[in-house]
């Protein structure tokens, strides 16, 4: 009996774990992954998917840090997911089926240009300015969930930031000739 009741709190305390990161996490990493593919569907998609992985993977329990965890598997998830929508887009006979959608810009956001200067970065850079920006992330965890270095994660945020300085520029000349 005593063995039943301990596998029982034990299950009982992941069913309460499973619950609480879905509670925390849920809209966070819902919102990083439509940043990075750009499509709400998918996003959703993706973000069931990596709960999903989450909780089938041995390493829940022993994961200290589980919110660079969780962020880790989305990012890896979501850029094999646009690889795989990049690689269908040069099929040649599927091209006119419809996979280009127009992107509608979140509402959490309700900010045009931002959704114009994502549109515009590459999934990579999407990713990490939305966890810097977005998601308020220091370079350390950044670090930890795209697997680089500390310093790598800094000039790459400097790098994009120039990318983005420029975006702004051309959108801004494009606005004045018309």
């Amino acid at each position: 009996m005593y063995v039943n009741r301990t596998e029982y709190s034990i299950e009982e305390s992941n069913e309460n774990m499973i619950e609480d990161l879905i509670k925390v996490y849920h809209q966070k990493i819902y919102s990083y992954c439509y940043n990075i593919m750009r499509n709400s569907h998918d996003a959703e998609d993706a973000v069931q998917e990596v709960f999903l992985k989450a909780f089938q993977s041995n390493k829940l329990m022993e994961i200290d840090n589980r919110s660079a965890w969780l962020y880790k598997i989305a990012y890896n998830h979501c850029l094999n997911k646009v690889k795989r929508r990049n690689l269908i887009k040069f099929v040649p006979f599927i091209e006119n089926n419809g996979l280009k959608e127009k992107v509608s810009i979140s509402n959490q956001y309700d900010d045009f240009e931002l959704g114009y200067i994502l549109s515009k970065l590459k999934p990579k850079e999407r990713a990490l300015i939305v966890l810097r920006i977005i998601e308020d992330k220091d370079f350390t965890e950044i670090a930890a969930i795209l697997a680089i270095s500390t310093p790598t994660a800094r000039k790459r945020f400097e790098r994009i930031k120039v990318k983005v300085q420029k975006i702004i520029e051309r959108r801004m000349q494009d606005e004045e000739k018309n």
